[in-house]
């Protein structure tokens, strides 16, 4: 099995709690560390069971905004009408729930729930402590070889000029891998 460089959504991001009072000994540090690293703009809400502490993405933010926003990063990232069987079931539903549902069935490359394993750094501590992100796949590329890269490339180096429009040298800017 290969691996894929993917975007996504962050929908859950779960803590093994055991593992957090090993490393810190020190919930409540860990908490805000969790908060400040992951949940800075507030979009995810913390809860803590007997084994996990978790972020989950607040279903009132995402049922604002989920459709429209998938579609405007699809419009960004794909050739026009490209995933428009995606974009039309999302408008038809309206819960994070039902929109989670159809990516658990990964019927699509370009949306679908996976898990990844990441961790959180902590310097003061110097440990690192994983954590389970479950994410909504919005762009799944290729196994990791340089030939699968050029469209996704292409995706960032033109976000980049967008975002440094404002300077002619942002036309000389390019995204590649050099050996």
């Amino acid at each position: 099995m290969g691996q894929f460089l993917v975007i996504g959504i962050a929908t859950r991001i779960t803590a093994d709690k055991l593992r957090v009072e090993k490393e810190f000994k020190d919930i409540k540090y860990f908490k805000t560390l969790f908060e400040k690293k992951i949940n800075s703009a507030g979009i995810y809400q913390l809860s803590e069971t007997e084994n996990t502490i978790e972020l989950r993405l607040k279903s009132e933010i995402a049922e604002q905004e989920w459709p429209d926003f998938i579609q405007a990063f699809y419009s960004l990232r794909y050739q026009p009408h490209e995933n428009d069987e995606i974009i039309e079931y999302l408008y038809q539903r309206k819960t994070l729930k039902e929109w989670i549902s159809l990516g658990e069935e990964k019927l699509y490359q370009n949306y679908q729930l996976a898990n990844l394993h990441y961790y959180i750094h902590d310097y003061h501590f110097n440990c690192n402590i994983p954590i389970l992100m479950n994410m909504m796949v919005l762009s799944l590329d290729g196994k990791i070889i340089m030939e699968c890269y050029d469209e996704l490339f292409a995706f960032f180096t033109r976000l980049i000029r967008e975002r440094l429009s404002n300077y002619r040298l942002a036309n000389s800017l390019c995204v590649d891998i050099i050996g």
